[in-house]
C-alpha cells in the first residue's frame, strides 16, 4: 500500500469544491454584480456552458492560517480574515463614473474570460460585449488583477499593524490549480511581530520612542533605517545606516490634526509614507518627512539625530509655521503663530466638505503658499463618526482685514 505524501510546510493544498454549489454561489454573486453595475432594460442570462467558462476563472481568497511557530490566536486570524474580505469589497477603481471594487473587478475578470473564450459565438460576444458597455476598456490580465488583490493584503496588515503594538507580515503561497480549474487563489500565512521601545534623552526629559517597523508582503517586517548618506548635511557620525525611532508624542500629534482618521487609517498612511519615501534635509537640523492623503500633501513628520539615530519627534500639518507651505502662507495672510490653531487650519477636518469656489479668495491664497491640496480632499470619504466645524467665514474676514503679526515658528 502506497504511503500517503506529506505536504510540504511551506505549501497550501487548496481543497476541490463542490462544483454544484460552488457554481450556484457563483452564478449568484455574477448576476448581482451585474444588475449593480449595468442595468439594463432586460437581464443579461446564461448559459450553462457560459457559467462553467467563467466559473473555472474565478478568484478565491481563503482565510489566513498562522505561519508554523507563530503566537497568533484563531480569533486574530478570523479578524484579519475579515478585514481582508472587507477591504476587498472596498471601491478602488474609478471607470467611466462607476466604482468597482476588488471582488467586483474579480467579476468582470471571469466575465472577460468567458467573452472571449472560442466556443463563444461571434454574434453572443458581441452581446456580451455590449451589454456591459464602457467596462470593456477596463485592462485585466491575470498580472493586473493579481495586483489589486495583493494590494488589498497589503492594505491591510499596514492598517493593522501598529509600531507601539504589533507588526504583521503576509506571505502569500500560491494554491494547487490543475489544468481543469486554473482559479486564481490566493493562500496567505500570517506571520507577527512585536513593537520594540527604548526611552531616548532629549533636551534633558526622558522620552519614549518606538522601533519603526514596516509590515511587508512575502517577506518579514522591514526594521527601518535611513542611510546616512542621505542626511550627511546634519549627519558626522560614523555609521552607515541609521535606526529608525518614532516618538509617541508624534503618534499624538498625526492623531490630534489628521483628526478625522481612525487608528487603522493612520497606520496605514504612516506606512504608506515610508513605503513611498519623500523627505528634504533643512538647515536647522531637521528633517521633514512628507505625508499624503489620496495623493494630497496634509502634512509632514518631523526628526532629527539623536545619538546616532534618525528619530521622528512630531508631526506638523502642512499649514503649521517651520513647514514651507506654512512659512509661505504666513507670508501671504499674515497669520500668525497662535492664529493657525485658533481658527482650526491646523486640522483635517477643517477642509471637509468645504467648497474651494465658496471661498476664493481664500482658496487662492492657500494655493500660492503650496497647500491647496487641502482643498481637494472635499467631499472624500473618511473612517469618523463626527465632523468638526471651523469658523471659515471668520477666517476669511480676518485675513482681509491684512492684519501683519511677527512670531516665532510653532512648537513641536
Amino acid at each position: 500500500m502506497a504511503k500517503k505524501r506529506k505536504k510540504k510546510n511551506n505549501q497550501m493544498v487548496r481543497k476541490p469544491l463542490n462544483k454544484k454549489n460552488g457554481l450556484k454561489v457563483f452564478e449568484k454573486k455574477m448576476y448581482e454584480f451585474l444588475r449593480s453595475k449595468f442595468p439594463n432594460e432586460s437581464e443579461l442570462r446564461f448559459s450553462p456552458m457560459e457559467l462553467k467558462i467563467m466559473f473555472i476563472y474565478r478568484i478565491e481568497v481563503p482565510n489566513p492560517v498562522k505561519t508554523e511557530g507563530q503566537n497568533v490566536s484563531s480569533s486574530e486570524m478570523n479578524q484579519i480574515g475579515h478585514l481582508i474580505h472587507k477591504r476587498l469589497r472596498e471601491p478602488i477603481l474609478l471607470h467611466d463614473g462607476v466604482w468597482y471594487s476588488t471582488i467586483e473587478l474579480g467579476l468582470l475578470y471571469c466575465y472577460f474570460w468567458g467573452m472571449n473564450d472560442p466556443k463563444i459565438t461571434p454574434q453572443r460576444r458581441m452581446e456580451l460585449w455590449q451589454y456591459i458597455g464602457s467596462a470593456n476598456n477596463i485592462s485585466l490580465s491575470p498580472g493586473q488583477i493579481a495586483e489589486y488583490y495583493v494590494a488589498a493584503f497589503r492594505k491591510t496588515i499596514t492598517a493593522i499593524s501598529n509600531v507601539r503594538n504589533k507588526i504583521y507580515s503576509l506571505s502569500l503561497r500560491e494554491t494547487y490549480c490543475d489544468p481543469k480549474n486554473p482559479a486564481l487563489a490566493f493562500g496567505q500565512r500570517i506571520c507577527v511581530g512585536y513593537a520594540r521601545s527604548k526611552k531616548i534623552n532629549i533636551h534633558g526629559k526622558s522620552r519614549l520612542v518606538y522601533r519603526f517597523i514596516l509590515p511587508r508582503i512575502n517577506d518579514l517586517p522591514w526594521y527601518g533605517y535611513i542611510i546616512a548618506k542621505d542626511v550627511e548635511e546634519i549627519y558626522s557620525g560614523g555609521k552607515e545606516y541609521l535606526d529608525i525611532y518614532i516618538q509617541s508624542h508624534a503618534l499624538e500629534r498625526m492623531k490630534e490634526r489628521l483628526d478625522l482618521l481612525d487608528e487603522e487609517a493612520l497606520n496605514y498612511v504612516i506606512y504608506e509614507s515610508f513605503l513611498n519615501l519623500q523627505f528634504m534635509v533643512l538647515s536647522g537640523g531637521y528633517v521633514l518627512i512628507t505625508i499624503k492623503l489620496f495623493k494630497c500633501k496634509v502634512g509632514y513628520l518631523v526628526a532629527n539625530i539623536i545619538d546616532d539615530d534618525f528619530v521622528i519627534r512630531t508631526f506638523l500639518f502642512v499649514t503649521h509655521a517651520t513647514t514651507p507651505e506654512g512659512d509661505k502662507l504666513k507670508e501671504i495672510c499674515g497669520l500668525g503663530k497662535n492664529d493657525v490653531p485658533y481658527w482650526k487650519i491646523d486640522r483635517l477636518s477643517t477642509f471637509m466638505n468645504v467648497d474651494a469656489e465658496q471661498y476664493p479668495k481664500l482658496s487662492a491664497m492657500f494655493e500660492e503658499a503650496g497647500c491647496g491640496d487641502l482643498f481637494k480632499l472635499h467631499n472624500e470619504e473618511f473612517s469618523v463618526e463626527a465632523m468638526q466645524t471651523a469658523n471659515l467665514d471668520g477666517l476669511r474676514e480676518y485675513v482681509l482685514k491684512g492684519r501683519m503679526e511677527v512670531e516665532e515658528p510653532v512648537e513641536n
